[in-house]
């Protein structure tokens, strides 16, 4: 069983050099009925239709680079970029109260007053535990997009 992951990652290898694979994906962008995005350089982001899209629907960045023969097509899931930021914000913020806990409680400790800043540490670490199971309820709710997404790709790259 594979290990759950925060945000993702697929591989594709083409035939097709880099730029003309993009060139390609943008070509046949607004023809998808499966995704919608956008496509600068090497770089594209996919996302679900607006009509179907929720909190939890995945974006998926792809960016190509080159290899000995063709491209490989690097994608990664993630949530939209707001959500993403309020997770990296919840993230960091669970980290520097663990870090002021930790620092309090030892500094408590070792002046032998009585180190309850150190009643932190199960909080946080409770905290971040339901931080990593809404991410992972998050995925498990758009597993059907994000296989959406990644068929989506498969056909805007791939020759028909």
């Amino acid at each position: 069983m594979a290990t759950p992951r925060i945000r993702p990652t697929i591989s594709v290898e083409v035939d097709l050099d880099p730029m003309t694979v993009m060139d390609q994906l943008r070509l046949r962008l607004p023809l998808s009925p499966l995704c919608t995005g956008m496509s600068v350089g090497l770089h594209a982001e996919l996302f679900v239709p607006k009509n179907v899209r929720r909190v939890w629907s995945p974006w998926l960045s792809v960016t190509a680079y080159e290899r000995d023969q063709g491209a490989v097509l690097r994608g990664r899931f993630s949530p939209h970029p707001s959500i993403w930021t309020l997770y990296l914000f919840l993230t960091f913020g669970l980290s520097f109260a663990l870090l002021v806990g930790l620092t309090w409680g030892y500094a408590q400790w070792a002046t032998e007053a009585t180190p309850w800043a150190l009643a932190i540490v199960p909080v946080v670490l409770g905290a971040a535990g339901a931080l990593y199971a809404i991410s992972l309820v998050g995925q498990r709710l758009s597993s059907s997009q994000m296989e959406d997404l990644r068929k989506a790709l498969d056909e805007l790259i791939h020759s028909r």
